[in-house]
C-alpha cells in the first residue's frame, strides 16, 4: 500500500516542488537568480515580462511538466503563485486516472 502512495507522489508533485520549478524556469528565462523570483511577484509588473516572455515561459512549463497549457492560461498568469497553482491543476488533471 505504501508503495502506491510513494508512486503517486512521484507522479503528482507537491506544490512546493512545482513552485520551485516555476521559479527556476522563470528566473532562467529572465536571466536572473532564482532567489529573486518570489511567489507574490507579478510577471508583468514586478518581473518585467512582456507577452512574448509569457508565451515562451508557458512553452517551457509545458515541456518541463509534460502538460498542455490552454491559451487562456496565459491570460490568467498574473503572479508566480497563480502560475504554480495553474500548473499544479493541469498536472493533476493530466495524471489522474
Amino acid at each position: 500500500m505504501s508503495t502506491n502512495i510513494q508512486t503517486a507522489r512521484r507522479i503528482i508533485p507537491q506544490r512546493a516542488e512545482v513552485l520551485r520549478d516555476v521559479q527556476e524556469i522563470v528566473a532562467e528565462h529572465l536571466g536572473m537568480q532564482m532567489e529573486r523570483v518570489r511567489e507574490s511577484d507579478a510577471l508583468i509588473e514586478d518581473l518585467g515580462c512582456d507577452s512574448l516572455d509569457i508565451v515562451e515561459i508557458s512553452m517551457e512549463l509545458e515541456e518541463h511538466f509534460d502538460i498542455s497549457i490552454p491559451d487562456e492560461f496565459d491570460e490568467q498568469m498574473r503572479t508566480i503563485g497563480h502560475v504554480t497553482d495553474g500548473v499544479l491543476r493541469l498536472v493533476q488533471a493530466s495524471r489522474s486516472p
